[in-house]
């Protein structure tokens, strides 16, 4: 909120039902059902369509008036029908809205009597998954609707057996749980290297096709793709879980470390040199290998590009804003190449946000002293700009307006990117990616300036050599 408002204006979040989507979305042949009004489902269908360029199915409850006052029993009964007689999937994530939330439906109790009319779970032929998540709107972001998604399809899958002496049987793979800010690209890279690296591995949720898939001559009603079922299953006999994001709590890997004993460890989103070594370290750790020579080329090649755009790069002031965990990884890149992160900012309510960027900081530039924002709606995001006078806007095409406005330039990271195309072919992780981000900036603040020289940047105190004296003696 500003000074002039006391309710949000223009979030710089969206609702957890969203998050909840682009969850399930990564799941082998899984729909989506909102318990709520039909605009709810339509909204995050049109949003999502929009960023990935891919047509998404949503289904609804469409709650009426008459639901919102009796109760939307029979509608989300009649909706799960729908669901499974026009689309037959094996996994049904039923998401509460604000509505539905509001009114009080106990949807799991609703979901056991639907599957006991129905027999679901006596015929193995219609033994359907319904895996239900509380999301209302208004309690968090999709960045917490991602979380719970996550956490109760890993509970619903790795559910111990009731039968005694069961015996867990390590299967040496590694689980790979990233936060919310993954593009198909992003995933189809980070699969690369876990192929090439570990071998065998669980990724989860697996985007790559779902919401980037080839053309084909009929349309599937679900896209093919996501993490296959049996491999859920078989995350709670994994040798460890590696957790990207270490801003937002990742619960599914808590519970797998607390509930199945599987070792688990959260490092950031590799973007930028020192990220992404953490997270090849880590691998390397947990596999007991090497990091192979492929990579050491990679990143070998990022810090010559680091070297060759310093001298355009060092000193320019950023405004970095979007999802927590994606902010804290592109804010560790720019202290990384010199420049100056003066606000950084996001739309979500986190905790730890404010620590964990102070550290980072601290770490790396601790003469900066940027203006940290969290739970921030456009409006402040923009009083913040006007304050802090960056050069360059690093954030998702919501920020547009303001950019247009104070004519400043803006890369686009994130979600959602609704004014350019190819937003789910965007790579950021990595090393290669780290470098393909670096090219964007660097090119975005060339064209800006509409110039090939390099800025003229006051030289810091502490790179001075010595006094002029000393060096004109020196050369004699």
């Amino acid at each position: 909120m500003t000074k002039r408002n006391y309710a949000t204006v223009n979030p710089c979040v969206m609702c957890q039902p969203m998050g909840s989507a682009l969850a399930f979305k990564g799941i082998e042949d899984t729909m989506v059902l909102y318990h709520g009004s039909q605009g709810c489902s339509t909204y995050m269908r049109l949003h999502l369509a929009h960023h990935f360029r891919e047509p998404v199915d949503i289904a609804s409850s469409s709650l009426s008036e008459k639901g919102a006052v009796y109760g939307g029993r029979e509608s989300l009964k009649k909706g799960l029908r729908n669901v499974i007689n026009r689309y037959n999937p094996k996994v049904i994530g039923v998401a509460t809205t604000c509505l539905a939330e509001t009114i009080g439906d106990d949807v799991p109790a609703i979901i056991r009597e639907f599957k006991e009319e129905e027999g679901i779970g006596e015929d193995p032929k219609k033994d359907i998954i319904i895996i239900p998540v509380s999301t209302p709107s208004y309690g968090e972001s999709h960045v917490s609707g991602y979380i719970k998604a996550l956490d109760a399809v890993v509970r619903k899958f790795t559910e111990k057996p009731e039968e005694e002496g069961s015996v867990k049987i390590p299967n040496g793979k590694l689980n790979l749980i990233p936060v919310e800010s993954l593009s198909p690209a992003d995933v189809r890279e980070l699969k690369e290297i876990l192929e090439f690296i570990a071998g065998d591995y669980i990724f989860l949720p697996d985007i790559s096709e779902t919401f980037d898939a080839p053309l084909r001559d009929n349309l599937p009603k679900i896209a093919p793709g996501g993490t296959p079922l049996s491999e859920i299953a078989d995350m709670s006999n994994s040798l460890a879980s590696l957790g990207l994001g270490i801003v937002s709590k990742n619960l599914a890997l808590e519970y797998l470390e607390n509930s199945c004993c599987v070792p688990g460890q959260s490092v950031p989103i590799p973007i930028g040199l020192s990220n992404t070594d953490r997270f090849f370290t880590e691998l390397a750790r947990v596999l007991g290998c090497a990091i192979p020579e492929k990579y050491q080329k990679e990143r070998g090649r990022l810090l010559d590009a680091m070297v060759d755009v310093h001298k355009y790069l060092y000193g320019v002031k950023a405004a970095v804003y979007g999802d927590p965990d994606l902010v804290f990884s592109l804010t560790t890149f720019m202290l990384e190449l010199g420049m100056k992160p003066v606000l950084i900012a996001t739309g979500s309510k986190s905790r730890d946000f404010g620590t964990k960027i102070r550290q980072i900081v601290e770490e790396i530039r601790p003469d900066l002293e940027p203006v940290i924002l969290d739970g921030i709606d456009f409006d402040s995001l923009n009083d913040a700009v006007n304050e802090c006078s960056p050069e360059i806007l690093i954030g998702n095409s919501n920020g547009k307006y303001i950019a247009k406005a104070r004519d400043i330039p803006l890369v686009r990271v994130g979600l959602p990117i609704h004014d350019r195309v190819g937003a789910q072919r965007i790579l950021t992780v990595g090393y290669r990616g780290s470098l393909e981000l670096l090219d964007r900036i660097t090119n975005t603040i060339l064209e800006a300036t509409d110039t090939f020289t390099a800025p003229v940047q006051a030289e810091p105190t502490a790179y001075a050599r010595g006094t002029e004296e000393e060096c004109t003696e020196g050369t004699q």
